[in-house]
């Protein structure tokens, strides 16, 4: 069991309809997009939300106006090493993320919580005290990147003197975050734990414990949703931003397939989803050769320190 401390504020009076929870997982969150653009064609749309690493990333996109085409256009055309982490001296974490701080805030035309459209969860874990923490107000971007803070990879981030890091510790599927809030609860889930052989070293090793405990807390969640949406990401792994399209259009379909087998109907046709061509600078940066850099960046920053 574990803690969680809210803060609700004017919230806690206030009763909606449907939330959705988006859990954590990496550049898997692509199929988050793609499960949108199938709930927007069935007329299905949130009077509030929560989001996990990722999560909160796409949940604070989506409050703030930006489509599901619009959200992958933006992953599609990031830079690892120069829009989201900056190798940092090996001090709580190898990555430093004020890169993704700076992107989170330039994209946003929000910068607080309260601002947002719609009502935006986010969850990060909250290391100085041991518990799992929901941010209902305050300014987007730390609080965005806190939840995404992987352990070991990422240095906390640090707000208001309290260090965080990412919420998929204590609850990487944040349906109890908005469970009392709710009539109804949609849930998708991103992470399911397959057979990987890690490699020896410290990343990562510390990758997949992470992943591990990730999976293994989302039970409890997933049992408070009335509908749970089990995205198909197999065979992609949480780094991999290779296959960002590919990920939309799974989680698409596994949506739609979902919503038919509960007596959903379509308010609107197939929307044609077309993106444009890869940017080829960023293109050349393969997910999996990045992260391979990652881990050998950091490993140098670590052999370079004792030094």
């Amino acid at each position: 069991m574990y803690l969680c401390r809210q803060n609700f504020s004017n919230m806690a009076t206030k009763k909606y309809p449907l939330g959705i929870a988006f859990s954590g997982g990496g550049a898997k969150g692509a199929a988050h997009c793609g499960a949108l653009q199938a709930l927007k064609e069935y007329g299905i749309k949130p009077d509030i939300v929560s989001g996990t690493s990722v999560g909160a990333l796409v949940a604070v996109f989506y409050s703030a106006g930006l489509s599901p085409k619009q959200m992958i256009e933006t992953f599609r055309g990031l830079n690892f090493f120069k829009d989201i982490v900056a190798p940092s001296l090996p001090k709580g974490g190898l990555f430093d993320s004020r890169p993704l701080l700076s992107l989170i805030r330039n994209l946003l035309p929000y910068s607080r919580l309260e601002d947002l459209p719609i009502p935006t969860l986010i969850v990060a874990s909250d290391m100085d005290h041991g518990m799992s923490r929901v941010f209902t107000k305050g300014e987007i971007a730390p609080r965005v990147v806190a939840s995404c803070s992987i352990p070991v990879i990422f240095q906390p981030m640090c707000i208001n003197g309290t260090h965080y890091v990412d919420g998929g510790t204590f609850q990487n599927l944040p349906v109890s975050a908005i469970r009392q809030k709710c009539d109804k609860v949609i849930a998708l889930n991103l992470n399911h734990l397959e057979a990987e052989k890690p490699k020896n070293n410290l990343i990562s090793i510390a990758y997949r414990s992470f992943m591990m405990m990730m999976v293994s807390n989302v039970t409890a969640d997933a049992a408070q949703a009335d509908l749970f949406i089990d995205l198909d990401t197999y065979g992609c792994m949480a780094h991999d931003l290779s296959r960002i399209e590919e990920l939309f259009f799974r989680g698409y379909e596994s949506t739609v397939k979902v919503l038919e087998e509960n007596g959903y109907q379509r308010v609107m046709p197939k929307e044609k989803i077309h993106f444009s061509k890869k940017n080829k600078k960023n293109a050349a940066d393969a997910p999996e050769e990045t992260f391979r850099n990652t881990i050998e960046k950091g490993l140098s920053a670590i052999r370079a320190f004792k030094k």
